[in-house]
């Protein structure tokens, strides 16, 4: 059985159970997080591009796409945050930093009622992190999120980031649909009375 996302830190990756103001091993704090990235930088809805690299084509192309995620999955809105800025700590603590910080989705789209993914590519690293919000942590798992990111692999470090991006989000839109799909055949289970007929 694959591990439940749960909550896991963004610098040591211990996973924990439930939200703490803290990690329990490295101490990792959202104010030390304020203090190393600083202000909050300016995004946009759906993406943001601070590193230029992705054309107005692109930027276009992806919204679209991510609008079709949108309407499909109406509680949950998967973000784009491109960067070339990142002097300071890794792409995983700054996506978690961005995701609590930032409002990509939702003003009340806040703790369990998140259901939101951030993606997070720093392109002068050629690394990037996929984050999710707590609501989604019953039903994804983290190797979702890695299999997301390793079909974007190939198209970030041959600088197609736009491709990259289109495949992480593929990937995410059929495993959300699966997901869907089985909570909805399970919810017609429950509410269909089960009967045994004696004909043969």
């Amino acid at each position: 059985m694959p591990r439940r996302l749960g909550m896991k830190c963004p610098s040591c990756q211990t996973i924990f159970s439930a939200p703490a103001p803290q990690c329990l091993k490295c101490k990792l704090t959202l104010h030390r997080l304020d203090i190393q990235f600083g202000a909050v930088p300016r995004y946009s809805r759906f993406v943001t591009d601070c590193s230029g690299r992705l054309s107005r084509r692109d930027i276009a192309d992806l919204r679209r796409l991510l609008r079709l995620f949108n309407r499909k999955f109406p509680q949950s809105r998967f973000s784009v945050f491109v960067t070339n800025q990142l002097s300071t700590g890794t792409i995983g603590e700054y996506a978690f930093w961005l995701m609590n910080r930032a409002r990509f989705g939702f003003a009340e789209a806040v703790g369990g009622d998140n259901y939101d993914l951030l993606l997070t590519i720093d392109v002068e690293r050629s690394t990037a992190a996929l984050i999710a919000g707590y609501g989604l942590e019953t039903y994804i798992t983290e190797r979702d999120l890695e299999r997301a990111l390793a079909q974007a692999a190939s198209g970030f470090h041959e600088g197609d980031f736009a491709q990259g991006i289109r495949a992480c989000v593929e990937v995410m839109m059929s495993r959300l649909r699966a997901i869907v799909k089985k909570l909805e055949e399970t919810k017609t289970a429950k509410e269909t009375p089960v009967t045994t007929s004696d004909r043969p």
